[in-house]
């Protein structure tokens, strides 16, 4: 006879109040995705430069048309409450200091990859699809390019382009703001 192993998933709620009570330690890098709490990889020297020049980058968009954060959470839903390593919020006067930014509040999300490519792709990529975010970049160290999805449906993102060196993209959100693929992968 088999036996079938129960998950016991956690609401955003829960995970709260498992942080407030001191269940994770202060420097504990962890997130819930699918109501599950992953343990974030480590953050290697590369992947740390990569995230830094695209933040000097997107600092260059005006205070005015954008809150831009590096590494802090989103709300997707009472299940997911990710750390994407860049966002980009629509203004906002209390900078969400009431309420985490959800999928309405996100004009484009970026994850830099390294050892993580596969679960950013396989995992936080379709959560983000499934609740809304009209422009999601991942920036695969590994490959060497960028992965950018737009468009979400109910079955996916239905444009998804490869950049490599020497190509430029822009954010649907800022059309006239260009970012060098060789700007973030030297």
């Amino acid at each position: 006879m088999s036996v079938q192993i129960q998950r016991r998933l956690f609401t955003v709620q829960e995970y709260h109040m498992m942080s407030e009570a001191g269940v994770f330690a202060n420097n504990e890098r962890v997130e819930l995705i699918e109501g599950e709490i992953i343990q974030m990889a480590a953050i290697g020297k590369r992947h740390a430069a990569r995230v830094d020049r695209l933040a000097r980058l997107f600092s260059q968009i005006s205070e005015s048309l954008v809150i831009f954060r590096v590494q802090n959470p989103i709300s997707l839903n009472d299940k997911s409450e990710p750390q994407p390593d860049i966002a980009l919020l629509k203004p906002r006067a209390d900078f969400y200091e009431e309420s985490l930014p959800n999928s309405q509040d996100i004009l484009l999300l970026v994850e830099v990859a390294d050892s993580t490519v596969n679960f950013d792709r396989d995992v936080k990529v379709p959560n983000y699809v499934r609740s809304g975010i009209q422009e999601v970049w991942l920036w695969d160290l590994e490959a060497n390019c960028l992965e950018v999805y737009r468009n979400p449906t109910a079955t996916g993102y239905t444009s998804i382009q490869k950049f490599e060196r020497g190509e430029i993209v822009s954010p649907l959100a800022f059309p006239e703001f260009e970012v060098s693929v060789n700007l973030i992968l030297n």
